[in-house]
């Protein structure tokens, strides 16, 4: 009688728990594409740009811009503070801390002992996201930022194009843009510009 009754206790705790992992599926996005939960707290990239762009344009700087497209020389123009916050506005953009999007990054820190600088690193797995990646470099002393790098990939009906943004902190930024077209012509644009330089 004793072992009929904990066999009916062993087929029943199986019963139970065969029951629980059967759950209907319901529209579940990969997980491999959610990476990490809407409180987490991202480095406020966004703010940080918006006050460098902001000390540029009410600071009298002597602005100029280089454009170099498939590396020859093209452009060398002294910009006003309109022009300079108008090409500044992509670094804006690329916004990974809105809310649309924020939960598919993932950070990551690494402490660098020989440069004495911290790396905060934000990627992701979904490969329709515009950022696909978006570095932060902080002087391990301070804690304020040095650079700022974000790469981006677009993919059109025609083309691809893969950006690479660079902000060195209250100095200049880069803009590198490689266009490759459906056809196999490459295109690569780079546009430097700079405010505080000594």
């Amino acid at each position: 009688m004793q072992k009929l009754v904990n066999y009916s206790i062993y087929v029943l705790t199986i019963l139970i728990l065969v029951s629980c992992g059967h759950k209907k599926s319901t529209s579940v996005k990969p997980a491999s594409l959610i990476l990490s939960d809407d409180s987490t707290q991202f480095y406020d990239v966004h703010t940080f740009l918006r006050d460098e762009i902001k000390d540029v344009v009410t600071t009298p700087y002597f602005i100029y811009s280089i454009t170099t497209i498939n590396g020859k020389r093209k452009d060398s123009v002294v910009i006003s503070s309109a022009v300079f916050e108008n090409i500044a506005q992509i670094f804006l953009q690329k916004n990974i801390a809105d809310t649309s999007v924020k939960r598919y990054y993932k950070e990551n820190v690494f402490r660098d002992l020989t440069t004495k600088s911290i790396t905060m690193s934000y990627s992701t797995l979904n490969r329709s996201l515009d950022v696909q990646g978006l570095d932060i470099l902080l002087d391990q002393e301070t804690n304020k930022v040095n650079y700022i790098l974000i790469r981006s990939i677009q993919n059109n009906k025609d083309s691809s194009m893969i950006t690479q943004l660079n902000w060195k902190k209250g100095k200049s930024f880069l803009i590198n843009k490689s266009i490759t077209k459906s056809n196999g012509e490459e295109i690569s644009t780079q546009q430097f510009v700079c405010w505080n330089q000594e």
